[in-house]
């Protein structure tokens, strides 16, 4: 038996190299009723497919599962495949309100893969990543889950349920448009139906993957990241958990789930603790009240869930000798103690690499992904609530921060390292993470 499986395995990796070039060699093809080919592959046994999209890396798994119905089922069954490298998701208008969705690797980064938007769907604006589910906002402005390899589905509660927006409606009870501001009887703005969600969500993260547990919770982080709310899916509404004070020059900057616990911290380096597990209410500890005295140079903060238990703030801010420079430092968040512990630039995130940006920020092991630079820090940059941040030539396009030598390098070179437009529209996807 043990035989007859390396035989099997030897021959889907062959298969899966053939499939490499294949896929390397033409463009990928609508999906049809019959895999269409210069090779009959329609023969091969679902299992052996099932092995094979194992070994492929996820845009080629991708490619293979639009071939045909048939491997699409296999595809679905199969799940996510284990080569796990993250891509980058980016995405543009093209015509009226529709959108085109680019995919790239970081192993090929002059590849472009074209991804079908869920069907019947030609307008989603992707706001964020969480446990291999793309998150996104609909032609109704309304948030949606997405699992880009199993095709499901999953659509958030309405943003009616968020606080400063209000439906407007036409004669037939149809929305043709929302109402939005922090006073919806006094002159409120109004906006499209499709508009308002390209640029009102600014985090959207979650507890877990819903395809392993339906017992999730969604917090979103909303409205000049002025907002933050959560959706327990049991519940199936949006509930309002904290809101920033007008007049306040801070904004929320992060939010990761850690340890049971959805940590959210702000641009001024206040760090709030909240289980929002029900059915008890919501209850925060701040572990973290002052922030820090640098707010004037950071131009934004990430949390991230570190592998080996550590919660990490990643800071970037303004170099003090060159204010057209950025650096990156990282801290331990010592919760206990409440307090941000300094690591060395050289050792601070030991072997890993760490993904942020709009997405939940990953940290992945460098020995498990060799392709991963380690100690270094993959960055796209996100939204900024600052304008002064806009224009500095180390803070802009998607790129590298290695710790060790202190210096930016950008990944992809079809993309020109500019940041241009008020609302990013690329971000990490790292399936399963």
């Amino acid at each position: 038996m043990a035989a007859e499986l390396a035989v099997s395995v030897l021959a889907g990796v062959r298969i899966a190299k053939t499939l490499r070039w294949i896929l390397s060699r033409s463009s990928r093809q609508p999906e049809s009723e019959h895999c269409a080919s210069t090779v009959d592959w329609t023969d091969l046994p679902s299992d052996l497919l099932a092995r094979i999209l194992q070994l492929l890396q996820l845009p080629e798994a991708l490619a293979v599962a639009a071939v045909c119905t048939s491997w699409r089922s296999v595809a679905e069954a199969a799940g996510d495949p284990r080569a796990r490298i993250p891509w980058l998701v980016s995405w543009k208008p093209t015509t009226g309100y529709c959108r085109s969705s680019e995919f790239r690797n970081l192993l090929e980064t002059h590849k472009t893969y074209k991804v079908s938007l869920p069907e019947g769907r030609c307008h989603l604006d992707w706001c964020g990543s969480s446990h291999g589910w793309l998150v996104a906002s609909n032609e109704y402005s309304n948030l949606v889950l997405y699992h880009p390899f199993t095709f499901d589905i999953i659509h958030l509660p309405p943003i009616t349920d968020l606080v400063c927006t209000k439906a407007v409606r036409d004669s037939d009870g149809n929305i043709v448009g929302y109402c939005y501001g922090k006073d919806l009887e006094h002159e409120p703005k109004q906006y499209a139906v499709h508009s308002l969600g390209t640029w009102f969500y600014q985090k959207v993260v979650l507890s877990c993957d819903p395809s392993q547990d339906a017992d999730y919770v969604a917090v979103a982080i909303y409205y000049d990241a002025n907002c933050m709310s959560f959706a327990r899916s049991r519940e199936g509404c949006w509930r309002l958990a904290a809101t920033i004070a007008d007049g306040s020059d801070d904004r929320y900057a992060d939010c990761v789930y850690h340890d049971g616990r959805f940590y959210i911290m702000t641009l001024r380096g206040v760090l709030e603790a909240w289980d929002l597990r029900g059915p008890q209410e919501p209850s925060k500890e701040v572990i973290i009240a002052g922030g820090d005295k640098r707010y004037s140079r950071v131009l934004t903060r990430f949390l991230v869930s570190a592998p080996f238990g550590s919660l990490l703030q990643i800071r970037t801010l303004r170099c003090s000798r060159n204010p057209r420079k950025v650096k990156v430092e990282v801290f331990e968040v010592d919760i206990k103690e409440r307090k941000l512990v300094s690591l060395s630039s050289l050792t601070a995130l030991r072997n890993y690499a760490v993904f942020v940006g709009s997405n939940q920020s990953a940290c992945l092991p460098t020995g498990k992904f060799p392709e991963l630079r380690p100690n270094c820090v993959y960055l796209t940059t996100p939204r900024l609530v600052h304008y002064a941040n806009f224009g500095l030539p180390d803070w802009r396009g998607v790129g590298i921060y290695d710790l060790e030598n202190q210096k930016f390098e950008y990944i992809f070179s079809s993309y020109e390292p500019d940041y241009g437009q008020l609302w990013p529209c690329k971000i990490w996807h790292i399936p399963g993470v």
